[in-house]
């Protein structure tokens, strides 16, 4: 048990003590703590570049790829990172504490605060996650440590050589050392010369930093905020506001913990349409990473970005983003907050044989697990040296709390979850979607035309389903084995009478395109996706 609780405070309320209050240490110990890490040697333990290869790049297990069976070599999971199962909110608290604990060893006493995504003065990223330089009264004027960070070494997952299958005609996702960090509106591809040649010209458009920087914040706003979404203009959006709000009603732990558990929820209980904590999630990822708001895709409106590729947005290098570990605290932080409101802080359930509690669901086995283990609160979190069960009181296990932030209990809002009367209680599933036909994270939206009053056609956003994905999925035979993707849309948004009438779009929003069709109720998809849906209660 801990005897020493530290308080993770917001971040924005650094920032507020910085600018306005001149109490500036906070922020400054903070800062002071991340160059430390940053500038340490890329062999050290403590060192950032060895803390964010954790999650997934570099896959430094060579000695468990050369280990495989010669026809497959490409059957591996590279980093340890735990996604789409139970371990999902466990793993990642874990890997907080370890970067928390490497802080600490600079500047002793300092704590990781969280980005409060859903404070109410929506103020989108908080400054300090983006300011380009620091004055720092004992650095100097550095370059700002939680903006970005530039590369010791080289990343790629390239460890075949000539051997290596030709699945695609594309390059490794591939960083030299010296490469710095990007996020949205920039492109960071640059594993080859065509990706490179293109980034460069992509970039180009935007030299203008602090307009770079106020598209990055309005698209975080804009994600964070959907519009409204029904014929007539009314009613509330499926924005990550509403997600956070909605996952904490889910109705025990292995639901809320992982999207692998909720669909199958969704799928087979009636009338509900549980949100997972890891939903919201991965739409900050892409938000931050690389993709416009789904409303923008749905209303076709000018001010895309095609080409946006920041790394926030990949699976294989978003630990390498600074932005990574500040929107990870407050997705522990909700987690807190649903163990308080559900009387789970010193227990977690985790439902035996559910879709979610495999080490083969979702993105297969990490490292040092066999294929098919069940997963449990003794399963080890990997590399950390702790399991579930002593990560499940942050205060008496870890030694830490949470300040006062949004959505915390005392002025929680009713959840959207159910539909209101006179609006429809069913929900729209789609299957089929095949993540092996994309490279990286996409992004799935579904639309529904309904014929007014005068027959004319109203289109109206449905929502949106975010897959948090890797570069190259088919050189994962653990992926391989969990290619579709399922996704639930509520249409507690419209009229029942609106559901029978309607025609529904569904669209794969992917890098600069999307592969669009449309389809009819109870009808089937493009031949090329191959995507059917089917709307039950």
């Amino acid at each position: 048990m801990s005897t020493n609780v530290g308080t993770r405070y917001s971040l924005t309320w650094l920032q507020d003590q910085y600018d306005n209050h001149n109490n500036k240490q906070p922020l400054e110990d903070l800062v002071r703590a991340w160059h430390g890490i940053q500038n340490l040697p890329p062999t050290d333990p403590n060192s950032f570049f060895v803390l964010g290869g954790y999650h997934g790049e570099p896959f430094v297990l060579r000695e468990a790829v050369e280990a495989l069976p010669q026809d497959d070599k490409y059957a591996y999971w590279g980093g340890y990172c735990a996604h789409g199962n139970v371990l999902f909110p466990l793993w990642h608290r874990a890997y907080l504490w370890r970067l928390e604990k490497a802080l600490q060893s600079i500047v002793p006493g300092v704590m990781l605060p969280f980005w409060d995504q859903t404070d109410p003065y929506n103020q989108g990223i908080p400054r300090i996650l983006t300011d380009a330089i620091f004055d720092h009264p004992t650095l100097g004027r550095i370059k700002n440590p939680l903006c970005s960070f530039t590369l010791p070494a080289s990343l790629s997952d390239d460890y075949w050589g000539d051997n290596k299958p030709a699945i695609s005609d594309t390059s490794p996702y591939y960083k030299p050392a010296g490469y710095a960090t990007m996020r949205y509106p920039y492109s960071g591809l640059v594993g080859n010369e065509a990706d490179k040649e293109s980034s460069a010209k992509h970039n180009q458009k935007y030299e203008d930093y602090p307009a770079a920087v106020s598209m990055l914040n309005q698209n975080v706003k804009d994600w964070i905020n959907i519009a409204p979404q029904t014929p007539d203009g009314k009613g509330s959006g499926p924005g990550i506001h509403l997600q956070y709000m909605d996952c904490l009603d889910a109705p025990n732990y292995t639901v809320f913990s992982n999207t692998t558990s909720a669909s199958a929820w969704n799928l087979t209980v009636p009338g509900q349409s549980v949100v997972a904590l890891e939903s919201p999630h991965n739409d900050v990822h892409l938000a931050a990473g690389g993709f416009d708001a789904p409303q923008i895709y749905a209303e076709l409106r000018a001010g895309r970005v095609p080409g946006a590729n920041g790394d926030m947005g990949e699976n294989n290098t978003a630990a390498f983003d600074p932005m990574f570990f500040f929107h990870h605290c407050n997705v522990d932080r909700m987690f807190w907050v649903w163990q308080k409101l559900h009387g789970s802080t010193n227990d977690l359930e985790i439902i035996p044989n559910y879709p979610g509690t495999s080490s083969s669901d979702s993105q297969g086995p990490t490292p040092g697990v066999a294929p098919g283990t069940p997963l449990s609160l003794d399963t080890p979190l990997n590399p950390f040296g702790k399991t579930g069960k002593e990560c499940i009181n942050i205060e008496e296990q870890l030694g830490y709390t949470y300040g006062k932030g949004s959505l915390d209990g005392g002025g929680l809002q009713k959840s959207a979850l159910a539909a209101k009367e006179g609006f429809s209680a069913k929900k729209l599933v789609v299957r089929g979607i095949d993540r092996a036909q994309f490279q990286g994270s996409f992004l799935v939206t579904v639309t529904a035309s309904v014929p007014d009053a005068s027959g004319k056609p109203r289109e109206s956003l449905v929502g949106y389903h975010s897959v948090f994905s890797r570069w190259d999925v088919l050189s994962c035979a653990n992926c391989r084995t969990h290619l579709e993707v399922v996704a639930h849309f509520p249409l507690r948004e419209m009229a029942e009478d609106e559901v029978g009438r309607a025609a529904f779009n569904v669209a794969v929003h992917h890098r600069d395109e999307a592969r669009p069709g449309s389809i009819k109720t109870r009808s089937t998809l493009s031949r090329d996706l191959k995507v059917t849906f089917e709307i039950t209660d």
